[in-house]
């Protein structure tokens, strides 16, 4: 006689599932196997999270919302402001594709601008007004170039190898040494510094002339 199956000293998982296959599949379907989680009481007020979502116990309810809803919300929040006259007295209730493309760049519908630049106009500090724009727009895309620049001093080789479309591979070496490319660049870094400390001098200096007049808010 073959010798008894001895089920009482096996792991209790392993047992379950012993017992399910020597019943032929007949076992209770509600037979949890393994861990069972435990259960967690919340009261009204309770805020916890898990790795995606957030949750809140309401009363009779939970409320349960993405962990980055927050900062979605004030992304929608900018996106809506950028479709908006920052005039508060702004009349323009119907906007076109100009008037939004207009108040990107400038914050104000075509109505609201075409009166600001009027008065300005009228003031006698135009001049200072177009330059200090100008300078504004020279002086974000100089620092964002001289940031790249700045960048590439790290990425400076003796040589550089290119991949054609052929998949032949093309190499091309510096006509200088890499400490002389080196200087070079930091050299026109400096260079570039100073010539930005005097763009930000005379964009200053017309800023200066129409906050006198009170119209750096329209700036």
């Amino acid at each position: 006689m073959a010798k008894e199956f001895e089920k009482k000293f096996m792991h209790p998982t392993r047992r379950k599932l012993v017992d399910m296959v020597m019943s032929g599949g007949d076992y209770d379907k509600n037979t949890q196997i393994g861990y069972t989680p435990e259960t967690i009481e919340r009261k009204v007020g309770d805020v916890w999270e898990d790795e995606y979502n957030r949750y809140e116990k309401k009363e009779g309810y939970t409320l349960k919302t993405g962990k980055n809803s927050e900062a979605f919300n004030d992304i929608r929040k900018w996106l809506n402001e950028q479709n908006e006259c920052k005039n508060i007295e702004c009349k323009r209730v119907k906007k076109s594709k100009t008037d939004l493309k207009l108040i990107q760049k400038t914050g104000y519908c075509i109505d609201c601008l075409a009166k600001i630049e009027t008065d300005i106009k009228l003031k006698g500090i135009w001049q200072e007004y177009q330059d200090y724009k100008i300078y504004t727009r020279m002086i974000i895309e100089g620092k964002i170039k001289l940031e790249q620049i700045k960048q590439s001093l790290d990425e400076v080789k003796p040589f550089y190898e290119y991949v054609n479309e052929d998949g032949s591979v093309e190499k091309w070496e510096l006509p200088q040494s890499v400490d002389e490319i080196k200087k070079e660049i930091k050299e026109f870094i400096e260079t570039g510094e100073i010539e930005l400390k005097e763009i930000e001098e005379k964009r200053n200096e017309a800023f200066e002339v129409i906050r006198k007049n009170n119209y750096e808010h329209y700036l």
